[in-house]
């Protein structure tokens, strides 16, 4: 994996975001982490970044409403999706909310490098 990537990550569980942070920082990625669907709209407003992480469920807006606001703000988002429910009705909505690909709790390093390489290849 050459290209370093410029990634937000967006989950209101603080463990899991963190973790996944130090995960992909590892690679030498920069990861901006927030808590809070809003605030992530606003960070990503002042800065575009190469690639989204954002958890499916989350209180107040949600993944879904999110992705949809981001793809309001930049149609060129490049957005997956993070979920602990494989096969909900919540991973089909991000997707058709224009999500590239989800990752499923809990994940490994392997499985996030797979998605960023995943990513990487659709452009």
């Amino acid at each position: 994996m050459e290209k370093k990537l410029d990634i937000m990550i967006v989950d209101d569980n603080p463990e899991v975001a963190d973790i996944l942070g130090k995960l992909i920082e590892t690679d030498g990625h920069k990861v901006t982490v927030t808590y809070d669907g809003k605030k992530a709209l606003k960070s990503y407003q002042d800065k575009k970044f190469d690639l989204v992480f954002v958890d499916i469920s989350m209180p107040g807006m949600n993944g879904i409403d999110f992705t949809q606001k981001l793809f309001e703000l930049d149609k060129n988002a490049r957005v997956v999706g993070i979920t602990g429910h494989i096969g909900t009705k919540e991973v089909e909505e991000i997707l058709n909310a224009g999500a590239l690909a989800f990752l499923k709790k809990p994940f490994s390093k392997k499985d996030i490098d797979q998605k960023i390489e995943e990513i990487l290849k659709i452009g």
